[in-house]
């Protein structure tokens, strides 16, 4: 098929899904927009890089940043607070039961008193704001799991299909080459690891999808189809893109999180999902002991014990002077003197993390951020098992049973991927998309089951100009822009 053809048919199919989805019930605000282009430029390439047609990391990039960038994600953020200031949202809504993730954003924060590169690390600190901006924009909105739900599926249809575009049909956009010379496939992203990133997290959704939608009762057996239809061509795409992108640690969490999700399809797991977690890591724990059954699995994934040089780059990295309570700063352990001595070290594969999302915290955070990290992990996933148990009723309303069986499945398999990626930072399109599902919005469930409310005021459904006022049960106002 020729280029320019491929590339129509491929918008198409985009535009097709978008406008799809934009018609489903109920209907986010607007506002939508802003998360949604956050997700999808942390899911492909920075906006300078987008425009210059590549990337690369210069030491002297990496200190001063892009102008391009600033003004793109300055701008999103803006907008965001414009729209939040709108809607009178109120900090302390955000903060219940939710104040370990924001101890460990402010913690980040105040590091820059002791960071080697204040300045730097307090403007990355600021410029990561805007992953809280915008996770409080969709809770915010009169519809926060539909809203959730809607940017995470849109922005896998853009990202999804311009990828196998981009391998297939633009070489050039879609592959590189490292100081070897090999050369190795990126999709809509610059980096391998990246690619990994998309596959993993929509893969996980897809799947999600496809099982809750094979699972629903339809209202409407030709939607039900074609709905179906969709979740089968995305995951056959993801399949038949993930040895393009060659990554063992994406694949291994998309499995470990497709098994927990089948788990969930049956109410005695759901319903008992803490005992049944806490007995399967003491069986592979002790098979592990006993048979080696780790050794099987790296081998059976393509990895050996030193998993493809990460033990190496961890040893390595930890021995490098640091302060262990309160490690180096936010986001700066890879700069000056400590980025130059492991660009020294590893002069083929210049490193900008540990490939270890726990040791990547120790280095710039210490062990207070090591243990803070445990908590928000904690916490997120006894939020997940809590919506588990919910059984309160979303007749004709299929978003919130995905939102609580993919928010479980990637809450467990997030972590996993942690062991051998670095993903437990700011402006991170996996840490992102945690974000969405840790949170912990009191008037999720009120505000989903409001879902018939357009039909009972008397005014066309479809209408994006419908102003809506929705009061929470604080009395809260949130209305529709």
């Amino acid at each position: 098929m020729p280029s320019p053809l491929a590339l129509l048919l491929t918008l198409t199919l985009i535009a097709y899904l978008l406008r799809r989805d934009w018609k489903k019930e109920p209907l986010p605000s607007n506002a939508l927009w802003l998360p949604l282009i956050w997700l999808l430029i942390s899911g492909s390439r920075q906006p300078g890089q987008w425009l210059s047609g590549g990337g690369g990391f210069a030491s002297s990039a990496l200190h001063q940043g892009n102008p391009i960038d600033q003004a793109v994600y300055g701008t999103l953020i803006l907008a965001g607070a414009l729209v939040l200031v709108k809607r009178r949202a109120r900090f302390q809504q955000f903060a219940k039961n939710n104040w370990w993730i924001l101890l460990f954003f402010f913690y980040e924060g105040i590091s820059f008193i002791w960071s080697d590169f204040p300045f730097i690390t307090l403007k990355r600190w600021i410029k990561a704001t805007g992953d809280f901006v915008m996770v409080f924009v969709l809770l915010s909105d009169p519809y926060p799991v539909r809203a959730i739900i809607a940017t995470i599926r849109r922005s896998g249809y853009v990202l999804i299909l311009l990828s196998i575009l981009f391998c297939k049909y633009y070489e050039h956009l879609g592959r590189s080459f490292d100081s070897w010379g090999r050369s190795y496939y990126t999709g809509v992203t610059l980096d391998k690891n990246m690619f990994g990133y998309l596959l993993f997290a929509y893969g996980l959704f897809f799947a999600s999808g496809l099982v809750n939608t094979l699972r629903q009762s339809p209202s409407n057996r030709a939607t039900k189809r074609t709905d179906i239809a969709i979740h089968v061509v995305l995951l056959a795409i993801i399949t038949w893109l993930i040895p393009y992108a060659d990554s063992k640690t994406s694949l291994l969490a998309m499995f470990f999180g497709i098994a927990v999700l089948l788990g969930l399809q049956f109410s005695s797991v759901k319903r008992r999902f803490g005992s049944f977690l806490i007995a399967a890591l003491f069986i592979g724990v002790t098979s592990n002991m006993l048979f080696s059954v780790k050794g099987t699995v790296l081998e059976a994934a393509g990895r050996n014990a030193t998993l493809t040089g990460r033990t190496g780059i961890w040893e390595v990295v930890l021995d490098v002077p640091n302060n262990p309570i309160v490690g180096t700063g936010y986001a700066s352990f890879w700069l000056g003197e400590r980025l130059y001595y492991m660009w020294e070290y590893y002069p083929r594969t210049p490193l900008l993390q540990a490939h270890n999302g726990y040791i990547e915290v120790y280095i710039n955070l210490g062990l207070i951020g090591v243990f803070l990290i445990s908590g928000v992990l904690w916490t997120a996933f006894i939020k997940a098992r809590r919506r588990l148990l919910d059984v309160q009723s979303t007749t004709g309303y299929s978003d919130y049973t995905l939102f609580q069986s993919f928010g479980m499945a990637y809450i467990l398999a997030y972590p996993v991927y942690n062991i051998t990626e670095a993903t437990f930072s700011g402006l991170n399109f996996l840490f992102i998309i945690f974000l969405m599902l840790a949170f912990d919005c009191q008037h999720t469930r009120y505000h989903e089951n409001l879902s018939q409310l357009r039909q009972g005021d008397g005014r066309r459904a479809g209408s994006r100009e419908l102003r809506l006022d929705q009061v929470n049960k604080q009395g809260t106002v949130y209305q529709r822009h």
